[in-house]
């Protein structure tokens, strides 16, 4: 969806308020005595809370580099920016500019989000506009403090708008805190909004569920693995039960999102921006049509090799396939061999969603994992990109990735082995082992999600929530891990400019 065309001048490119100078006055605020008075004000408000997501610092880059280059997935090209490097090299700083954007980009639509909260709910208009409305907020904020919470642990909780400086000091929540407003919102969000999708990038009752899916996985695991900072969790078997429910009612009781057969079809702009029934059950959305990035994105350049134009083939499963054009980028994404080698070599995501070779007039190229233009992945792709414009939405609730949550969550049951290898049958890889032990089963769909997932910023994650960063990153594959393991540092100037903040 294009967000800006909606957008009305009362809507002030704002900076994240927690983040000011505590001598300037607020600004980026919606005047409430004179907005939020009609339904289209409702609906210009929930459109500016979306398109918070697809900025570069959010969704359309900033968001990738801080969940993917600290994992086995992506390193960066050699003029990366210090920032880059620090989250590679699991030796973040408070002075991280790539964590400082993100909790900007985060703050900021929290704050967007607590507007419509409020204030909407208020609007004489139709109940169950006014409903959809706000429960899309709810959806919002809680997406939001969910990857605070993951990438930061303790954070400050914001439930209502910032209207002057006095308001800024806050201190930080406990982690626990943050999970009840998270569930309480998304539940909250479950009971107001539809099944029926609105449009693109706008959540809807699955997506809420999905999310909650999520949210009890990750409680849930980091309990029963004894991740750092999830000690308050009482009792991990409720809360796998708690996820299987919630991604069962994604998997068994809807209709409107599905899994796709063909792997390369879940990534085809054309098709799943368009199909009734997709995969993408919500995306940071985009379209090459917009008037600047953050209406288009420019993510696909950060993947793409910078060496020339190239044309590859796009179902390489099918001997008949055609080739299309996908042009350069500029090679800043770079993939790991230690990613790319843990993929069996008939793995159909390796052969079919990481090209390797391509052409250009006529010649062809193969890319080599230890070089500086390298395979890459096919996710973020758009041939009829416009310039540097696509429209590469960013996955954020894919129904494979709640079809995982589902296994993980029902454990080494006929259910749990049917969802597991549903995906990798189509991955070409054959079923999993039968008769596993509850944990080696779930350690077995975590190895899965790392395969099926892989650059949709997901592994951290559920490297963090499994208690395997040195397991994996150090033990695995020869990392060092000096800061960052489980929880970013936080930013800075948020510490300088919040009192509250200081230790």
């Amino acid at each position: 969806m294009n967000y800006r065309k909606y957008l009305y001048g009362t809507f002030l490119t704002a900076a994240l308020l927690s983040c000011s100078d505590m001598e300037e006055q607020p600004y980026g605020i919606i005047n409430s005595t004179t907005f939020y008075k009609t339904p289209e004000d409702a609906e210009s408000a929930i459109v500016y809370c979306y398109s918070i997501l697809p900025e570069v610092g959010y969704y359309s880059r900033g968001y990738t580099i801080v969940t993917e280059l600290p994992t086995e997935n992506l390193t960066q090209k050699g003029d990366a920016g210090t920032s880059n490097f620090e989250l590679d090299e699991l030796r973040t700083t408070a002075t991280n500019s790539n964590l400082d954007d993100m909790w900007t980009y985060i703050y900021r639509g929290i704050s967007r989000a607590n507007g419509v909260i409020t204030n909407v709910p208020n609007i004489a208009m139709n109940q169950t506009t006014r409903d959809q409305i706000v429960g899309e907020a709810y959806f919002l904020r809680a997406l939001h403090y969910f990857n605070l919470v993951r990438m930061f642990g303790e954070v400050p909780i914001r439930l209502q708008t910032i209207d002057t400086p006095t308001q800024i000091p806050l201190a930080k929540s406990p982690v626990k805190d943050v999970y009840d407003l998270i569930i309480a919102d998304l539940k909250q969000s479950e009971q107001l909004i539809t099944v029926p999708r609105i449009s693109e990038g706008r959540a809807n009752k699955v997506a809420a569920q999905g999310l909650l899916a999520k949210v009890y996985l990750h409680l849930a695991s980091s309990k029963s693995s004894a991740s750092p900072g999830y000690e308050f969790v009482s009792n991990a078997d409720e809360m796998y039960t708690q996820a299987a429910a919630y991604a069962g009612k994604v998997v068994n009781e809807q209709t409107t999102f599905a899994f796709t057969d063909n792997l390369v079809d879940i990534w085809n702009t054309e098709i799943y921006k368009k199909a009734a029934v997709s995969e993408h059950i919500f995306d940071a959305a985009v379209d090459r049509s917009g008037d600047r990035e953050g209406s288009f994105s420019k993510l696909p350049n950060m993947f793409l090799p910078a060496d020339r134009p190239m044309e590859i083939v796009y179902n390489p499963s099918d001997p008949a396939s055609a080739k299309i054009n996908i042009g350069q980028g500029w090679s800043h994404f770079r993939t790991e061999a230690n990613l790319y080698n843990n993929y069996a070599d008939d793995d159909k995501r390796k052969t079919d969603l990481i090209v390797s070779k391509y052409w250009n007039a006529g010649t062809e190229y193969n890319l080599d994992i230890t070089s500086s233009s390298r395979p890459f992945t096919r996710k973020y792709i758009d041939p009829l990109r416009i310039g540097d414009a696509s429209s590469c939405n960013t996955p954020i609730v894919r129904y494979s990735d709640i079809l995982l949550v589902y296994a993980e969550g029902v454990g080494p049951t006929t259910e749990g082995y049917a969802a597991i290898n549903k995906i990798r049958a189509r991955a070409g890889v054959g079923d999993l082992a039968p008769g596993l032990s509850v944990d080696a089963f779930r350690k077995a769909v975590v190895e899965e999600r790392a395969n099926e997932l892989a650059f949709e910023g997901n592994r951290l994650f559920d490297l963090r929530r499994t208690n395997s960063m040195e397991e994996v990153l150090v033990n695995k594959y020869g990392k060092t891990i000096t800061s960052g393991a489980y929880f970013f540092p936080i930013p800075q100037r948020e510490i300088d400019t919040n009192p509250l903040m200081k230790p």
